[in-house]
């Protein structure tokens, strides 16, 4: 139900933006703007590059408003475009700075990423770019398989065994 809601508010602000309002902007921050994030921090691993990617896809949302079709899936729009802009900065990156940078370890071998109660990000370095993301997508952003199989161009039967993939891999790594 909560979907329903989100996505209907969404629609109508890319509706908004689409005839010049850009207060619509607001209201695709307040209810996506989670999930933005993390989609783009479960690319690129990086707080800051996923904060940027986050004010990048609100940009993209505001000059592309007027392409979503009429009935189309806003949310779903609005995260490819994410997704898009993360894949786009993660290859930038590569080709800029050397590779251990790109994997966020500083000067001093940590990672530019936010403190964890236990090595959650150590372990979720056992799974692959896809499988991190679905779990990411999952747990941390509460979305279910059928919001996050499109997002990753697979299907929901795909998402969800590699999600039962990902979580016996992480299981594994904390029994050993």
């Amino acid at each position: 139900m909560n979907d329903i809601i989100t996505r209907a508010a969404c629609e109508r602000a890319l509706r908004r933006i689409a005839q010049g309002d850009m207060d619509g902007l607001e209201t695709i921050y307040d209810k996506l703007g989670k999930r933005i994030y993390l989609l783009a921090y479960s690319i690129l691993g990086d707080t800051h590059a996923s904060e940027d990617v986050l004010q990048d896809t609100l940009v993209r949302i505001s000059e592309g408003a007027h392409a979503l079709r009429e009935g189309g899936n806003a949310i779903a729009y609005i995260l490819t475009v994410t997704r898009n802009l993360s894949i786009d900065a993660l290859r930038k990156r590569r080709r800029e700075i050397p590779h251990e940078e790109v994997l966020g370890a500083g000067n001093d071998g940590s990672a530019d990423i936010p403190p964890t109660p236990f090595s959650a990000l150590e372990a979720l370095s056992v799974l692959d770019e896809e499988e991190r993301q679905i779990v990411t997508l999952k747990i941390e952003g509460g979305l279910k398989h059928r919001e996050i199989a499109p997002m990753l161009d697979i299907s929901q039967a795909a998402c969800e065994k590699r999600y039962r993939r990902a979580l016996e891999k992480l299981k594994s790594y904390y029994e050993s």
